[in-house]
């Protein structure tokens, strides 16, 4: 047992120079990381090498553009996240900034990042425990470990014997638990990466999970980098034997680095971050920051959600309920429960004592007032129970006991017979129940029970009802007990039937093959550990996409390896900087909000994808295979690149498009199956309208095919955007948003105004179209728009009944 007078100044410098801060180590280099991220991604780095090579090759133009796409869409996804995280650390004024401690035997204030191990620590109600220690002495000690257990009960802790004792749980107090009730000298035995919750943070870091946004693009940009490399390289080849020792080498590389430029669709990264961006501007409307940008469209992947009870599903807060009354007795029980409360008036008042207080009515409280507290008794622990004598202004004296239900049944007050059926029931229905007994000089008598509970929020049974819409399922993960967990999700919606229902600890005990049975079946895990956290989520990861929503320090290594992690603005720091997206007000209703808007972001986000990869493939082929025929350039590599960026402006508006009810119906990942058969067959129809301009046009001059060929192709992507932007028919797809509109008309304008004035047609290598030409044009884009309506509508049936 270390000195209570505590520590001298330079036994405190000697430790603190050995043990270092009392503080988590913090994230270095933060920024650098977060610039560094951005070009991680295959997306980026295949632009800057293609932003590299044309640079060398002269063209400085398009170098310059394709750097202008890459760098904005890294900028603003920097800009948005290091804001998000700058935000996210003005909330760490959770933990408290100083503790008093006795040092040299006197009381000194001190910050929590100097206290060192063997500090004696003095505690009282409403601190925040500052590092991990042993009580030494301690009066009435109730201390709220939710942070760490799940447990919402508070727990009593005692003082520790001298020497030679073994340290058990009822001794220690955890780093980050607060005192509820009652004061306390303890002795710190742990600080910094040496405290329980440093060893969690170190859990969580090892820990890894991948977006699902950035697998998805990971994937996209393979799949288009090798049918690019793969087709140009034939080209190339092609071109060579075509035309043996006539190949113009220079100029056929610059053709095909072009036509590898205009297939990339270089505004994806930009695209992803106006859309995502939005989001997070939505979401901070409704107080929640997202940290990790991409964690909004990840929300929309989400079809199973993890949270906790407490604070979530309920009130977080007990309310009495109902009262098992004796005849015989004096007194209701809500009374003598109120008398035997402590310390109401404190900062934090025990919740029991709260709820008792706040339940007396206007005579009960009269009742009340008559009397004057004697002597009180802490709560003893192997009795489970506390007392209190009280003296009426009469002169009548009450010695009142207030406990657990088994403490009155131990004492042989009442029998099972006379109250196991009235226990049962508010078991059944997750109460809480405390028992009383007074004594007035003629031995102790029974006086009844009183129950509580913590209440569903006002919005639980909506907010779960929205989730059903959504198909996303809710699973509630909780240190409480099972009776209690299964009655509020019953009252919750969540479950019809006991078999949903089970401690986390007998659903592990269960084989393997059976877990992944029942994993997705369960609605409620009871009694949950710690560690069993972080295996629930790996095992429903296995079935699901999961967002997980958390608070604790305990919750860091489930949070971590969630799909989606998601704390209040309450949670231990630990379990924030773990966090992609910080709710700062506790609200499932927030979080089922949030999985539309990321719904709603990742279809406008596939709405681009799928349009670029049609319209840019379709041309692609086309004008690499008319290379082959002909013995000039279809369209020039500076027309190209034009070609994609006309195109690509109104494209981007798309992140800021409409959605309907039916796009956000579902979970939404990326469907490579339903891409690349979208890709496949529509591209084939933009190939063939392409080669009937093609067809029409080549005879006549390389300036006139070339400049037809580029008008043409603006005005059929654009339309193709408006077709595709939905899988329902054109007609019932509804108006796209004003602002692509908007640019869809301004980019057609600037399509055909570019030839029609001398100094640009001259800059790109234009030639006047005439009015006939003109004609022609339009009249098959509408056709194009007519055919792939025709192509789409059978198409969209037969993928939307693929499993």
């Amino acid at each position: 047992m270390g000195n209570l007078n505590g520590l001298s100044a330079t036994e405190v410098a000697e430790r603190r120079a050995k043990y270092g801060p009392n503080a988590l180590p913090m994230p270095r280099y933060r920024l650098l990381r977060l610039i560094a991220r951005q070009f991680k991604g295959v997306f980026n780095l295949v632009l800057l090498v293609a932003a590299a090579v044309t640079f060398a090759l002269g063209d400085v133009i398009d170098g310059a553009f394709i750097l202008l796409f890459v760098f904005l869409g890294a900028a603003l996804n920097i800009f948005q996240e290091h804001k998000s995280n700058a935000a996210a650390d003005k909330l760490k004024s959770y933990l408290v900034r100083t503790t008093t401690v006795l040092r040299d035997g006197q009381d000194q204030e001190v910050p929590t990042d100097e206290i060192v191990p063997g500090d004696i620590l003095k505690l009282e109600s409403g601190d925040i425990v500052p590092a991990d220690a042993v009580v030494r002495q301690a009066r009435e000690l109730l201390v709220d470990e939710t942070t760490f257990t799940g447990e919402s009960i508070p727990v009593s802790k005692q003082a520790a014997a001298p020497a030679g004792q073994e340290i058990a749980d009822e001794h220690r107090l955890l780093q980050g638990v607060s005192i509820i009730r009652g004061n306390a000298l303890a002795e710190v035995t742990a600080t910094g990466v040496n405290t329980r919750l440093a060893s969690i943070a170190k859990t969580a870091s090892a820990v890894q999970s991948e977006s699902e946004l950035t697998k998805g693009v990971g994937r996209i940009s393979t799949f288009i980098l090798r049918t690019t490399i793969i087709t140009l390289l034939f080209v190339v080849a092609a071109n060579i034997l075509i035309d043996g020792g006539d190949t113009d080498i220079p100029s056929l590389l610059i053709f095909a680095i072009a036509l590898a430029v205009s297939v990339i669709p270089e505004a994806l990264p930009l695209v992803l971050t106006f859309s995502l961006s939005r989001g997070a501007l939505l979401f901070a409307k409704r107080d929640v920051i997202v940290k990790r940008l991409s964690s909004v469209q990840d929300l929309g992947s989400v079809n199973l959600l993890c949270t906790d009870k407490t604070g979530t599903i309920t009130e977080n807060r007990l309310v009495h309920a109902n009262d098992y009354l004796v005849p015989e007795s004096r007194f209701h029980p809500l009374v003598l429960a109120r008398l035997a409360a402590q310390h109401v008036d404190q900062r934090i008042p025990e919740p029991f004592d709260r709820a008792t207080d706040e339940a007396l009515s206007p005579g009960q409280r009269s009742e009340m007032s008559a009397f004057k507290l004697l002597e009180e008794e802490a709560f003893d622990p192997a009795l489970r129970s506390n007392g209190a004598i009280v003296r009426r202004d009469d002169g009548l004296q009450l010695h009142i006991r207030r406990g657990s239900p088994e403490y009155f049944l131990e004492q042989g007050l009442m029998s099972q017979e006379q109250v196991g059926t009235w226990l049962s029931d508010e078991e059944r229905q997750g109460r809480r129940v405390l028992g009383v007994s007074y004594d007035d000089g003629g031995g102790a008598r029974f006086g009844g029970f009183v129950s509580f509970v913590d209440s569903l929020k006002a919005t639980t049974v909506s907010t779960v009802e929205a989730a059903k819409l959504l198909n996303v399922a809710v699973t509630v993960i909780t240190g409480d007990a099972l009776m209690v967990a299964e009655a509020i999700g019953r009252e919750a919606g969540l479950v019809s039937g006991s078999d949903e229902v089970m401690e986390a600890a007998a659903f592990l005990a269960l084989p393997i093959s059976e877990q992944h049975e029942r994993i997705g079946k369960i609605r409620v895990f009871a009694r949950t550990k710690p560690e069993q956290k972080l295996e629930l989520v790996v095992l429903l990861k296995e079935q699901y996409t999961v967002g997980f929503l958390g608070e604790g320090i305990n919750d860091a290594p489930a949070l971590k390896a969630a799909h989606v992690s998601m704390v209040v603005q309450s949670a231990a720091d630990v379990a924030r900087e773990t966090a992609d997206i910080v709710l700062l007000k506790k609200d499932l209703g927030v979080i089922i909000d949030g999985i539309r808007l990321g719904r709603e972001t990742h279809a406008n986000t596939l709405k681009y994808i799928r349009a670029t990869l049609v319209s840019n493939f379709g041309n692609f082929y086309a004008v690499a295979t008319a290379s082959l025929f002909i013995s000039f350039l279809p369209m020039l590599p500076k027309q190209l690149l034009l070609l994609n960026l006309l195109s690509d402006f109104p494209m981007m508006a798309i992140a800021f498009d409409r959605v309907s009810e039916q796009e956000v119906a579902r979970p939404q990942r990326y469907d490579f199956r339903a891409l690349y058969i979208l890709f496949f067959t529509l591209g084939l129809v933009s190939t063939v309208f392409d080669f009937v301009y093609f067809g029409l046009f080549y005879r006549i001059s390389p300036e006139v095919l070339q400049t037809n060929w580029f008008i043409a192709s603006v005005i059929t992507e654009l339309l193709l955007v408006v077709s595709i932007r939905s899988m329902l028919p054109i007609e019932k797809a509804g108006w796209p948003a004003p602002l692509v509109v908007f640019l869809s008309v301004g980019a057609c304008v600037i399509t055909i105004a570019l030839p029609m004035i001398p100094w640009t047609a001259a800059l790109f290598e234009f030639a006047k179209p005439t009015p006939a030409h003109l004609g022609i044009i339009v009249a098959l884009a509408v056709l194009y728009l007519v055919v792939t309506e025709l192509v789409k509508r059978p198409l969209a049936h037969f993928l939307d009944r693929q499993p």
